[in-house]
Parts: C-alpha cells; sequence; structure tokens
C-alpha cells in the first residue's frame, strides 16, 4: 500500500503515513466531534460560526504522540501552534469543509484568523472561527449549513444533543438538524474505498453529513 497522498487529505493529515495498515480499508478512517456556535453581532445578523472539531482518540493519540517526539518540552505548545497555523493555511483553499446556504445560494467565507489546537484529556480539538464575508439577516432569511469532507476519509458529526450552540439566538428560533440518509449504494461505496482510493463521486461525503437549518423570521 502506498503513501500518496491528494489535496483533502494534505489537508488534516499531516501525519497521514502514520495512520496507513495494511488491514485499512473502507471509508471514513477519521472521525470528528463537531460543536457549532452561530455568531451574531448586534443587529442580529449572522457572522460567521465558531466551530470547534475534537478528533477521535486513536488519530489524537497519533499526533499527540507526534508532538511530544518533535523537540523539547519546553517547545511543545510551539509546535501545537505551528501544526495549527499549517492547518488553516491548508483548509483555507477548502473554506474549511464547510458549506452555508440562504434561500438557495451559497455564502461565501472570510480568512480564518482566530484559531487554535490544543490537547483536552486524550484527545486533540481544533477550533476556529469562520466568519461571512457579507453577514446575514436571520430575521429575513433561513440559512443553513453543512460540514462534511467530500472525500469522506474524516467523518464529520455534530455532538448528540451538544453540537449546536444556540445560546446567541434569540428564543424564538428554531434550529433543525436533519441526519444523513445515505442510499445503499452509497454505503455500499465508501465502504468499498481503500484507504489509498479516490471516489468517482467527488461530493461523496456529502450524502454522509449532517444539515442544520437555522430559522428565525417571524
Amino acid at each position: 500500500m502506498s503513501c500518496r497522498t491528494r489535496p483533502l487529505l494534505a489537508v488534516v493529515f499531516l501525519l497521514f503515513c502514520l495512520l496507513i495498515s495494511a488491514t485499512a480499508f473502507a471509508h471514513p478512517h477519521v472521525w470528528v466531534e463537531l460543536r457549532v456556535r452561530p455568531l451574531l453581532n448586534e443587529q442580529g445578523q449572522l457572522t460567521g460560526l465558531q466551530q470547534a472539531w475534537r478528533f477521535d482518540p486513536f488519530y489524537s493519540l497519533i499526533l499527540i504522540e507526534e508532538l511530544q517526539r518533535g523537540g523539547p518540552s519546553s517547545e511543545l505548545e510551539k509546535r501545537y501552534d505551528e501544526l495549527a497555523s499549517e492547518v488553516v493555511a491548508n483548509l483555507q483553499r477548502f473554506d474549511f469543509f464547510s458549506r452555508l446556504h440562504s434561500e438557495g445560494r451559497r455564502l461565501p467565507v472570510g480568512q480564518v484568523q482566530h484559531y487554535n489546537l490544543m490537547r483536552i484529556g486524550q484527545r486533540v480539538e481544533f477550533s476556529f472561527v469562520l466568519p461571512l464575508q457579507h453577514p446575514v439577516s436571520l430575521n429575513e432569511a433561513r440559512v443553513s449549513y453543512q460540514v462534511y469532507d467530500p472525500s469522506y476519509f474524516i467523518e464529520i458529526l455534530h455532538i448528540p444533543e451538544q453540537g449546536v450552540d444556540t445560546q446567541s439566538l434569540d428564543a424564538a428560533c428554531r434550529v433543525r438538524l436533519e441526519a444523513p440518509n445515505p442510499s445503499s449504494e452509497q454505503i455500499e461505496k465508501a465502504m468499498a474505498l481503500d484507504v489509498d482510493d479516490i471516489s468517482d463521486d467527488p461530493q461523496l461525503g456529502q450524502y454522509f453529513a449532517e444539515r442544520v437549518v437555522l430559522d428565525c423570521r417571524p
């Protein structure tokens, strides 16, 4: 099995080769627990999404061990910061795997400036603020978002019951999380992919992605 990376894998998996084993098969290979908090300005407009990605224990362990072995312990925090900067530089090209829509149109996102990579217990968490290029009034338009890796190498799902933080939203807002509903054919296609394979469907991950709808219209 070769250690051949492709652009989407290089985004997060700077240590990709360490994940490969002779018996690894089927997508996904890495799992992320997602928390999202919609950010609003004083006018009640949505300005962005604050996201936290907590990686699964196995991948977290690999990251933790490699960062610890990367140099003196006094510089460990610096290595976390350097890795976070590389992740941001790569993910920016893919809009941080985030797709936001309002009334049928894609909402463009801006440059991420606030981000952090840290160890929490035995897990690694990457957090950041993804701003919208133009704020959207939630009182006038419904907004939906999905966070997913198109290749489905990474599975990204909200933490049950805690995945969407609604504290900043008006009490009248309605928040709906729609579970993915892939077909049997799509599931079989994902299960058939080896760790090194590229699906012939460039949006395979979309079928396994949750969708959150924010509706604050009167």
